[in-house]
Formats: structure tokens, sequence, C-alpha cells
């Protein structure tokens, strides 16, 4: 037999090689796709906009089929601990990147490029939206770009799906908007003339035009193009939530969550009011609801506050050193691009961990009260809202995990451990008593609601066994959308398949381990969070199977 010693040089060994793997492919996509690094931190980059080639996709198909055999190679028993997590990560990304690429995505899918444009220079002017000087050069560097790579993109486009195609028009549609608010702000930076500005700018809006006219023009791919079938389905739910779990399985459990969940609101409907459903009792209290603080924009700072302070004194978790949250109004440039309330976190390898907490206050662009106050509303929830986005949420989780010591780990992000956490935060603060207003709970479950919902429709989409349109119907009948907030989110649901059922799913696991480690073993629920968090942003399975 190997001595002990023989059997750790091995696992050294693989542990070593797999970190140059892992590096080189890291930087050998922030290469060849500098837009994402930018989005990393990666500021060197921030001017940098890829070209979007069949070339540049069999160049990066190499590099992960190369990157994934090397990394299967390693034996999986040499790997423990953290070690063990970042190669199940890591294969995880490159199995996805590779499905996606046989699938020809990004052929099929318009919208990928249209949001990508979009993207480019939104997420520079958002992180900068007070003063666009520092990124003022990366801006304008990109505009100058955005015709080619629209160009390019265009050339890309074959078949492609009609809700696709449709996103992305209403893209390009929206795209001036954005433009043209960003130039006096640009203009006042002084980084160009007013004519290059103006120019530039020019320039962006023509290509996306002529982006839109031309995946019009292409010959559309079948209308339930975007289902993947249940083979990869199935597959893509093991590589991005964690768990061995069947299409059927899952479509069983959301039925099963949506009947436990209903009840659980008929019985906390009867506590606060005698013959009224809990639809009816939410929308009363919506409509009730009035800002405590003089403005909107005062109750969130009031309240980011408020509510951080109350986990603070609960004791519940640690909030990691150098983090920073800023809450701030939408400029006025900015105010279509944002829903009521965002977050925007800061990148895992950015030095600087400031994240910030958008109010879009649209009430502000009403003259009559009444509309005045149907905006304001449409806010309701504010102690909830800054439970899930800022403390102890998205910002405490994000800042959390980027600081984690493996640079590699900074760069996954699952939806299951990210969107479960904030469910579990929004628990936290009704059962801590942080939210105390009385309808907090059923309107906890009436989201709840929405989640389990969501499995039953992606399993549908992506098995194809539910239409495009039975999907916002299943949304309208069920959960009282409107036509337009349905379509809104089933379109999402088509290009992310396994993204919406992993929010009520990831909830379920962090409060399945924390019966575990804190109701059965004695664990303080500091010590469960604290010990959560401090993996990164992974699979709950995986963490559990890693034995840390």
């Amino acid at each position: 037999m190997e001595s002990a010693q023989r059997l750790r040089t091995k696992s050294n060994a693989s542990v070593v090689a797999f970190a140059s793997t892992a590096e080189r492919y890291v930087e050998e996509t922030f290469a060849r796709f500098p837009s994402y690094g930018s989005s990393t931190g990666r500021h060197e980059l921030d001017g940098e906009l890829e070209r979007p080639t069949n070339a540049l996709f069999r160049a990066h198909e190499k590099l992960l089929r190369q990157t994934l055999s090397r990394v299967e190679e390693l034996p999986e028993v040499d790997f423990r601990g953290d070690d063990w997590l970042d190669r199940r990560a890591l294969l995880a990304e490159l199995r996805s990147e590779l499905w996606s690429i046989e699938r020809l995505d990004f052929t099929r899918n318009p919208e990928r490029w249209a949001s990508g444009a979009i993207g480019s220079v939104h997420g520079l002017v958002v992180r900068y939206a007070d003063d666009l000087t520092p990124a003022a050069d990366a801006i304008l560097s990109r505009l100058a770009k955005l015709p080619a790579y629209l160009s390019s993109s265009a050339g890309l486009i074959e078949a492609p799906i009609p809700v696709w195609t449709r996103m992305a028009e209403q893209s390009c549609a929206g795209a001036p908007s954005l433009l043209d608010a960003i130039a006096a702000p640009l203009k006042l930076t002084k980084r160009a003339t007013p004519a290059r500005i103006d120019a530039l700018l020019s320039g962006a809006k023509a290509a996306f035009t002529a982006y839109s006219a031309r995946i019009t023009e292409a010959k559309p791919g079948p209308v339930g193009g975007f289902c993947v079938g249940r083979e990869r389905f199935e597959a893509l739910i093991r590589e991005r939530l964690g768990w061995d779990l069947g299409a059927r399985e899952a479509q069983a459990l959301g039925h099963t969550l949506v009947t436990r969940i209903e009840a659980e609101m008929d019985t906390e409907a009867r506590k606060l009011a005698k013959n009224k459903r809990p639809r009816e009792i939410l929308e009363r209290a919506q409509t009730a609801w009035k800002p405590k603080q003089p403005s909107l924009f005062q109750e969130y700072e009031v309240e980011t506050r408020r509510v951080r302070d109350a986990f603070r004194k609960a004791n519940v978790v640690s909030l990691p050193k150098g983090e920073r949250l800023l809450v701030k109004l939408v400029p006025e440039f900015l105010r279509h691009q944002f829903p009521t309330a965002a977050y925007s976190q800061p990148g895992c390898y950015d030095e600087d961990q400031t994240g910030i907490f958008w109010v879009n206050d649209l009430s502000l662009l009403r003259d009559k009260p009444a509309e005045k106050a149907a905006e304001i509303r449409q806010h309701f929830g504010v102690p909830l809202t800054c439970a899930h986005e800022a403390y102890i949420g998205h910002h405490l989780q994000f800042c959390t995990a980027n600081q984690h010591p493996s640079k590699l780990r900074r760069l996954f992000a699952h939806s299951i451990f990210y969107e479960g956490w904030t469910l579990w935060c929004e628990q936290m603060a009704v059962d801590q008593g942080v939210v105390r207003e009385p309808v907090a709970r059923l309107n906890q479950l009436n989201d709840a609601l929405w989640r389990a919902h969501r499995i039953l429709i992606d399993v549908g989409l992506h098995t194809g066994e539910l239409s495009y349109e039975g999907a916002v119907k299943h949304l309208m009948r069920h959960m009282g959308f409107t036509r337009g907030r349905a379509e809104g989110d089933v379109n999402w649901y088509t290009m992310s398949p396994t993204v919406p059922m992993s929010y009520l799913l990831g909830k379920l696991e962090v409060t399945r381990l924390k019966q575990r480690k804190v109701d059965e073993q004695g664990w303080t629920l500091k010590r469960f969070n604290d010990w959560a968090l401090s993996h990164g942003t992974l699979p709950w399975r995986w963490i559990e199977q890693s034995g840390l």
C-alpha cells in the first residue's frame, strides 16, 4: 500500500495542477470576453468590448473542452474541503457553458447581444451615476465599439427563437432612452468634445436600429425552441442547483408546496380578518400604506439602518469588514432603467466593496396626488425589501462571498444559494421581530407562493409540457398578475432554465440545514449563518458534501 505521505504528495500535485488550469481558463476567458472580466472588478478591461463571431465561440469551446478534460482527469479523491468545492464548481461552470454552445444559444438568442450591448454601458453608468468622470473614458470607448459589436452579433443570428427576438426588439427600442439620458452627464466630464460625444451616441443608436432590423428579418426558429428538454434540464439541476432531482420529482414538489403555502396563507388570513381572502387583505394593506418619513427615499434610508441595527441587536450574523452600503435615489436619467428598488453589488475582485441600494421614486415624475400615491404604493413592504436586498440579504451575502480566500470561488454565483439566502433573511426578519407589520408574514407567504408556481412553470417550459402562452396564463390565473407582468416574468424564465425554481428550493435547503445544525445539534443561529456564508455562493448540497 502507498504511504500516507505519498498519497498527500499526489493530492497536492493534483491541487496545484488544478489551480494552474483554472487560472488559465479564467484569464483566457477574460481576454476573450472583456465585458465579463470588467464586471468582476478587473477595471483594466472597463473600456474593452468583445466582437462576437463564430470564430470567437469556436476558440472558447476549445478552451472549455480542454479545461474540462484536464479537470476531470484530476481524481476527485485528491481534493478535500475548499479544494473539492472549487473543483466541483468549475466542473459545473464548464459543463453548463459547453451545453449552451452545443445548443447554439449564441446564434439563436438575439436578446443576449442586445442586452449585452446595453449592459456594457449601463453597468458603468450605474456604478458611477453620481459623477461619470472616473468611468467616462471607458464609457466612450465602449460606445465607439458598440456598432461593431452589434453588427458582428447580428451576423451570428440564425433561426432566432421568437420570444427572444421580441425581447431583443424591446431592448433595442429602449436603448436610445439610456443613450440620450447619459449625453449631458458625459459632457459634464469634459473627457471628449460635445460633438464627439453626440457622434458616438448617434452611432450607437443607429447600430441598435440596424441590429433590430436584421434580427427581425431573420427566418425564425421554432416557437418553443427555448425548451432545453428533460434530459438537459435534469443535468442543469445537478450542475446549477446541486440536486439529483428529476423533473417529475421537482414538479411533484412544486404542487405540494403550492398546496401547503395556500393553506398557511388561509390560516394567517383568518388571524387578520374574517371572511377576507389573503389577496384581498394584502391589497387593502397596500392601498392604506404610506411612508412614515417625509419622502420615499428617506423611508428607505431610515428602514435600511433600522433593519441593519435590529439584525445586529438580534446577533444572528456577522458583518464582514470593509463592507459599505449606500442608499441612493435613482438619478433622473436612469429612472426608466430600474424597478422600484434594486441592489448593485460590487465586483468580486473590487477592492472597494461598496454596494448600492437604489430607490426608484417615480412619484417624483407625477403631478396629480392620486398618481403620486399610486406610485408610492408600489413600494409597499419596504422593511422586507431592505432585508432582502440590503441587510442581511444580497449585500451582506455578496460582500462576504467576495472576501473568500479562493479567488476562483468568488467567480461562482449560484442562484440556489443567493436567492435561497434572501428568502431565509425575509423569514428571519419576521421571526426575529425585525419586521413587525401585521401583514408581513402573509406578504412573505404570498411571495413564497409565487416562487412555488415558478417551480411548476420552470419544469413545464423546459421539458416541453408547457407553452409560453400557457406559462403566462398560469401566472395570471394563480397569482393575479396582469398580462404584462406575467409576460415579463416568463420572458426571463425561457432564458434561464433552473433559475426560477432555485428561489424556493434554496429556501428549503437553508431551512433544512438550519434544522440540522441549530435545532438538532445546538448551534446558535449566528454560528449557523456565519458558517453558511463562509463558503461563497455555491449549492447548499455541495457545501455538505465538502465536509466543511
